[in-house]
């Protein structure tokens, strides 16, 4: 990420709700934590999309459906008008593809788990995975291709390891927005590229190599564009992209239970 002043603050609450009440959920069937876990795809400093092009975010970066097989699909169109590089942040559709799908000699795939614990709110309760200023989000310094040691623009070498990916997958049931006293909201906070998508569709959209960031989504108000209906289970898919010293935050605030899912595919430990 980008060191320069945050753009967003933390969060708090996810309001409106009655007190001490999770969304959705009656008393004694809300566990304390919930614990996901996904996929992260360590890369080396050389890949060129990784310690390049920081900036302030691109928004509009990935098409609005996931690809034919769950992953983010660049928008082409976008990139290429923007034009390849600094100004869209991406060197070109081959590079992004290799962010989060195993690539012999791009990246090592290395599976790791989170853990969101309930927090109690006056304005309604929520799960929370928060690991942000001062205690960053660096969670394979110690594995993949290890610490980075050389071709950093703003970091000592041997710091963190600060080039990696993170794909999770998780499903929630949408119950009646009637029938329960708040909203559902899922919110992101963090750098670098964050994209989450809903049914396949994308909810929040913070594309590109900038400074800690957030959105969130109203699950309520965009069921018909996310084509959500109550009673029914639906999956939603997180993408991570730390690309660039020397930060890396992360948070996750949501005031449904979310479950855990099958791990992504992945074709190897190793390159």
């Amino acid at each position: 990420m980008t060191p320069s002043i945050l753009i967003a603050a933390a969060l708090v609450g996810m309001g409106p709700g009655e007190p001490g009440g999770l969304s959705g959920a009656d008393a004694g069937e809300v566990p304390e934590s919930i614990t996901l876990t996904g996929v992260i795809r360590d890369f080396k400093v050389t890949h060129p999309d990784f310690e390049a092009y920081p900036g302030s975010g691109v928004k509009n970066m990935v098409l609005e459906d996931l690809g034919p097989d769950d992953k983010p699909m660049l928008n082409v169109d976008r990139c290429a008008s923007l034009g390849w590089g600094s100004r869209s942040q991406v060197t070109s559709e081959e590079s992004f593809n290799q962010w989060f799908r195993d690539v012999p000699g791009e990246n090592t795939s290395i599976p790791h788990s989170i853990e969101l614990s309930l927090e109690k709110r006056n304005s309604g309760d929520v799960y929370v995975f928060a690991m942000e200023r001062p205690e960053y989000f660096f969670p394979i310094d110690e594995a993949g291709y290890g610490l980075s040691m050389s071709g950093l623009r703003w970091a000592a070498p041997g710091t963190h390891n600060f080039h990696f990916t993170y794909e999770l997958e998780t499903r929630f049931t949408y119950t009646d927005p009637d029938e329960r006293d708040a909203d559902f909201v899922f919110r992101f906070t963090g750098d670098d590229d964050v994209w989450v998508y809903i049914n396949g569709k994308l909810a929040v959209d913070l594309g590109g190599v900038h400074s800690q960031q957030s959105d969130s989504i109203n699950l309520d108000e965009e069921a018909e564009r996310l084509g959500i209906e109550p009673g029914q289970d639906y999956q939603l898919k997180l993408f991570f992209a730390e690309r660039h010293t020397s930060e890396s935050n992360f948070r996750i605030e949501t005031n449904f239970a979310l479950k855990p899912a099958k791990l992504p595919v992945i074709s190897s430990l190793a390159d």
